[in-house]
């Protein structure tokens, strides 16, 4: 049978929808948080910076540049990690905001971009016996981090400012300093207590993951978890339009 001309222009409108802030959308910002804490935990280990984590690459940077730190930290890697993740941050946050940022293609492809670049910088790990510097290990490097700038580029386009999948510190905080901590009912401190365990929980499976197998495998799962967030976007429920008075 011929195919339909309306269905095409149906996917076309399934694929530009704007998606909703919902459960579904937290817990994929959720997931993607656990996946950077395994991320995370396997570049600070193989590499002596953060691929996320740019807080601290700018203090070990500081440090270094002073002398300080002995061979614990490496400034090309961290220099490549910041640089990377600054990169992945501008153009996919530019690009998202002239396609939409909350289309559900446009965070799909920009998803699958990021998941890709994951998978990548695993299998170079594998394929390549990746010392702690040298172009092998810069180039995993601004693969995770530029994948990770854009992660974050992403999550904050989509404005649930309460899960980074990055930053820790300002969630702890804003926990803390909640007026209406012990309230029952609390979205807000929810969101960033979820978070937070997210993070955390995928620090610890990163590290025990990199004493178990190696970094390499820990790499994997970050790109696994991300590939479930990726395809998932595809289901997400759109924002509904408010219907005419």
């Amino acid at each position: 049978m011929a195919q339909s001309p309306e269905e095409p222009s149906r996917l076309w409108s399934y694929l530009t929808e704007d998606l909703r802030e919902d459960l579904m959308l937290e817990s994929e910002l959720l997931l993607l948080s656990f996946a950077t804490g395994i991320q995370d935990a396997a570049s600070w280990v193989d590499y002596g910076c953060f691929a996320s984590n740019q807080t601290g690459n700018t203090l070990f940077l500081a440090i270094g540049a002073a002398g300080f730190g002995g061979n614990s930290n490496s400034l090309p890697n961290i220099g490549m990690s910041l640089g990377a993740f600054l990169a992945g941050g501008l153009i996919i946050g530019q690009i998202g905001h002239y396609f939409g940022a909350r289309k559900r293609l446009w965070l799909f492809i920009s998803s699958l971009l990021q998941t890709a670049m994951v998978y990548t910088a695993a299998a170079i790990q594998y394929q390549v016996i990746v010392s702690r510097e040298g172009p092998a290990a810069l180039v995993v490097l601004f693969l995770l981090a530029f994948s990770s700038g854009a992660q974050v580029a992403l999550g904050r386009s989509l404005k649930i400012t309460d899960i980074t999948t990055a930053m820790a510190t300002a969630a702890y905080i804003d926990v803390m300093a909640d007026s209406n901590l012990l309230k029952l009912k609390n979205r807000q401190r929810n969101r960033r207590v979820g978070f937070l365990l997210m993070l955390t929980a995928g620090c610890f499976a990163g590290a025990f993951m990199e004493r178990a197998v190696n970094s390499t495998f820990s790499i994997v799962m970050c790109a696994v978890g991300k590939t479930l967030v990726t395809f998932a976007f595809l289901f997400n429920e759109p924002i509904k339009e408010k219907s005419e008075m």
